[in-house]
């Protein structure tokens, strides 16, 4: 009998070494390989999935019909509140401990009058950066997200890539029904100009805009609130001021009002109307974070846009 000897075994790829009487089997260079080639196998696995917990999120397409039929307020998250959460800075909004308290409360919130959003992205994410944010916050959002209700997805306002020109042209109308004849105040950071130049807004009634800093708003946060209070309540609030949004949109609609907290929903129409595949620079707004650090923005000399402004907060 051999007292040492080193082979691999054909059917399995497997190697075997034989040293002294003592036989060793392993996967040279495959063990990872097979493990998640297996992995497939374990999640189909109903044992597996039981513990398995999911936020249920709407698609996209039905949180906008949700948006248009309930007539409800809406707050949205994103990596960059993910990341307040977490206790970390983000380009444009320093960490704050109320804040972060303040979006971990609305994130549980079971107020029937606003639509909380989140990204999809705690099952299947095909995207490489926001499967790293699920991994990084999963177990923190967790404790904080409310799996007994319905959030609607917040990329409802950030859709600008459609199968074709036409599909894009309707879901645009059917966001633009959400202030058709309706008279709008727009919270928004100083060069965001929501609106300008493009048609997102010509359907409103009348508009106002109340302009905030482009960075740290939170910071001015009590001054942004009590400015919105002035307004009457049959205005609509169309809000992109990062996560200070989710806040706000939270605040007016306890106070009753409607707020629909867009985001980058001005960009992403930019971006869809130059048929782009990602975000591109906008002559007159902000659209990068550079922007905002060297100020690169220019005064706007569009008189409408100019008359529309009621307050703006530094």
């Amino acid at each position: 009998m051999k007292m040492f000897y080193f082979k691999k075994t054909a059917s399995t790829g497997r190697y075997e070494i034989n040293l002294f009487g003592i036989k060793m089997k392993f996967n040279a260079g495959r063990g990872q390989t097979d493990r998640i080639n297996n992995l497939l196998y374990e999640l189909a696995d109903p044992r597996t999935l039981q513990n398995i917990k999911l936020p249920k999120i709407l698609s996209i397409e039905n949180s906008l019909d949700e948006i248009i039929a309930s007539g409800k307020s809406v707050a949205r998250y994103g990596d960059g509140e993910f990341k307040l959460i977490m206790g970390e800075n983000i380009g444009f909004q320093k960490y704050d401990y109320l804040l972060s308290k303040r979006l971990k409360e609305i994130l549980k919130n079971e107020d029937e009058n606003i639509l909380v959003g989140l990204i999809d992205i705690f099952g299947y994410c095909p995207n490489t950066y926001m499967k790293k944010i699920a991994m990084l916050c999963r177990e923190t959002l967790y404790e904080h997200i409310n799996f007994s209700k319905t959030y609607i997805e917040s990329c409802v306002t950030r859709k600008f890539v459609f199968d074709d020109q036409e599909k894009g042209i309707e879901y645009y109308n059917k966001l633009k029904s959400l202030w058709q004849d309706k008279d709008i105040i727009i919270v928004e950071g100083v060069g965001s100009r929501l609106g300008v130049g493009n048609d997102l807004f010509n359907g409103a009634a009348s508009i106002k805009r109340i302009l905030c800093p482009i960075r740290n708003a939170f910071s001015k946060y009590n001054e942004i609130l009590a400015e919105c209070l002035k307004q009457s309540k049959d205005k609509l609030f169309i809000l992109a001021l990062g996560p200070t949004a989710t806040v706000l949109s939270s605040d007016l609609t306890q106070a009753g009002y409607r707020a629909l907290d867009v985001g980058h929903l001005d960009t992403c129409y930019e971006t869809f109307l130059r048929k782009a595949k990602r975000f591109v620079h906008v002559e007159g707004k902000v659209v990068f974070n550079s922007e905002r650090y060297n100020c690169l923005i220019k005064p706007c000399k569009d008189e409408n846009y100019n008359n529309q402004i009621v307050s703006q907060i530094k």
